[in-house]
């Protein structure tokens, strides 16, 4: 494969990124503070070339099926390592199906559900919208200290290799494992029966970050020298290849440099600060006997890494740990987190609030020692006994809110080296989105079904799978992708704009209302596209709309 940078020139460059980043992350080797260096596994020593690879991956909404989610959409260092996305309305209606109810969950939103053709269908709880995750997103900050990841404990501490089905560590290795499952998970990245060929296959051929901007000084160096993923790859593991189990050795290696020690707690532990006298009541009311924060919130990492029952809903809506290990007393059990940097988080707990009928969600760390001063939730089936009894009255909250807040590193606030990152296509504004719903255009058809339209993949040059979707239209029959010009002289058309072929099919399904269309481009976008912008909607044939076509919203593309 031919390079723009001749050989010695990218050896020197690469020693020069590999100083560079062992530098930003020194306190991994270095410091002596109250939180060690992760535990690596022998089989995943961690590298500079390897951690880049990881951070770009780790970033990369191509790594999805349609491009719109990335590992970091998830998780940012700004919110503690979860989701930042999490609002006051839950996004899951829980386990009844009906949202506005006590079951609701604040679960991450993840893609529109598809086919194993890329093509959508409706989901039975999300319909053709946003589908989410059943449980609130855990911080992944400080995934790397933990034997056991998700919420139930599900993965670690061995990690198999997917397609061989060898273990390839037996001990140590849930980040690796952990880091594989969004990327198939039909919730959160993959469309239905994806393959880790189409993963690999797609990873081999695409642009790295190609849907990112402001992208790191470190992602910029590695790219200088290793302009394609099979070079990435080949700088990191010695030959181009791309596998399931380098993906997760990549993704794992960088998380595993993400270790937040520099918070004014570490500071303090090093004997570089002092407690401010709230703080350091605080620090003694966190481990009194009667507030008992210190037994499972134990230690540097402030975390007993072991699973209880809150009590915070009832277990038949989720069981929890019993649902991994089979075992009556884990019923209702998930693993305790970590508190460092959890004054940055909006959400806590598995379900993002504790969901007690009537109950308000806790919003702030005050809440939080409140619901705990109430004995934690009102659901006693095996609850921790620990709970009962526990007091946490409002004139020590204060107190304890302060010392939580010595837990932040303000590297991880701030989004600074090494927890600093680029900006995602998914994260425009919605004036800025691309596409861009216009609000206007709609013509109801049979039934007063309107057509709906889904266009959230990213039209930038290099993405693959490009695709438009449709629904609520009248099945089986005849539709086209009507696509009017917009800087470009000329009417409308109807024609592909890569090459040539008609954006027409039949909608599937029978009757009103029950009609889905998708428009899918398999290849990358050409370059010659880049800069033509147009206006896109769902023209469907039906008899029962004014004029006999029934239309979608407008949507405006531009290629980037």
């Amino acid at each position: 494969m031919t390079k723009s940078t001749p050989f010695a020139d990218r050896s020197i460059a690469r020693w020069t990124l590999a100083a560079a980043l062992a530098a930003s992350t020194a306190s991994i080797s270095l410091s002596q503070g109250a939180l060690p260096a992760p535990p690596t596994p022998p089989q995943n020593p961690t590298t500079a070339e390897k951690a880049v690879l990881g951070k770009m991956l780790f970033w990369e909404e191509q790594l999805s099926s349609d491009g719109t989610m990335a590992c970091g959409t998830c998780h940012q260092a700004r919110t503690g390592g979860a989701d930042p996305r999490l609002t006051n309305t839950p996004a899951h209606p829980g386990p009844d199906g009906v949202a506005g109810t006590a079951d609701d969950l604040f679960g991450s939103p993840g893609v529109h559900r598809a086919n194993g053709f890329g093509h959508f269908v409706a989901d039975a709880t999300f319909g053709f919208g946003e589908q989410s995750t059943p449980r609130t997103t855990p911080s992944m900050m400080t995934g790397a200290y933990f034997p056991e990841l998700f919420w139930d404990g599900r993965v670690g501490p061995d990690f198999v290799d997917p397609l061989t089905g060898l273990v390839v560590i037996p001990q140590g290795g849930a980040l690796e494992a952990q880091s594989l499952q969004p990327i198939m998970n039909t919730v959160e990245m993959a469309d239905e029966d994806r393959s880790w060929a189409s993963v690999t296959g797609r990873l081999a051929s695409a642009r790295p970050m190609a849907l990112a901007t402001n992208l790191t000084a470190d992602m910029q160096a590695a790219l200088a020298i290793d302009p394609t993923y099979p070079e990435l790859f080949e700088a990191a593991f010695g030959t181009a290849e791309i596998t399931p189990v380098r993906i997760a050795f990549a993704l794992a290696a960088y998380q595993r440099t993400l270790v937040p020690d520099q918070s004014k707690f570490d500071r303090v532990m090093r004997g570089q600060a002092q407690f401010t006298p709230a703080e350091n009541r605080g620090r003694g009311a966190f481990g009194s006997p009667q507030s008992r924060c210190a037994q499972c919130h134990a230690g540097s990492l402030f975390s007993d890494r072991q699973f209880h029952n809150l009590g915070l809903r009832p277990i038949a809506e989720d069981s929890g740990r019993q649902a991994v290990t089979g075992q009556p007393g884990d019923r209702g059990r998930f693993k305790t987190p970590s508190l460092r940097n959890v004054a940055l988080r909006e959400r806590f707990f598995h379900t993002g609030a504790p969901g007690s009928a009537g109950a308000p969600a806790i919003n702030d760390l005050n809440d939080l020692l409140a619901f705990y001063d109430a004995d934690g939730g009102a659901f006693a089936n095996n609850k921790d006994q620990r709970l009962i009894g526990l007091t946490v009255p409002p004139q020590v909250r204060g107190d304890i809110v302060a010392f939580l807040n010595t837990l932040t590193d303000p590297r991880v606030a701030a989004e600074t080296a090494p927890f600093d990152r680029p900006s995602l296509w998914s994260e425009r504004s919605p004036a800025n989105r691309n596409p861009l719903p216009l609000g206007a255009g709609a013509v109801a058809g049979t039934g007063g079904f309107t057509p709906g339209i889904i266009a959230t993949s990213p039209p930038r040059e290099g993405n693959q799978g490009f695709r438009v979707g449709g629904f609520d239209a009248l099945g089986d029959v005849f539709t086209v992708l009507h696509v009017d010009l917009v800087n470009v002289p000329g009417g409308a058309t109807t024609m592909d704009l890569r090459n040539g072929l008609p954006l027409a099919a039949m909608t599937q399904g029978i009757g009103a209302g029950q009609g889905t269309m998708t428009w899918l481009d398999d290849e990358a976008l050409a370059p010659v596209l880049v800069g033509l912008s147009y206006e896109a909607q769902w023209w469907v044939r039906d008899f029962g709309a004014v004029g006999n076509v029934a239309k979608s919203e407008r949507v405006r593309i531009t290629i980037e």
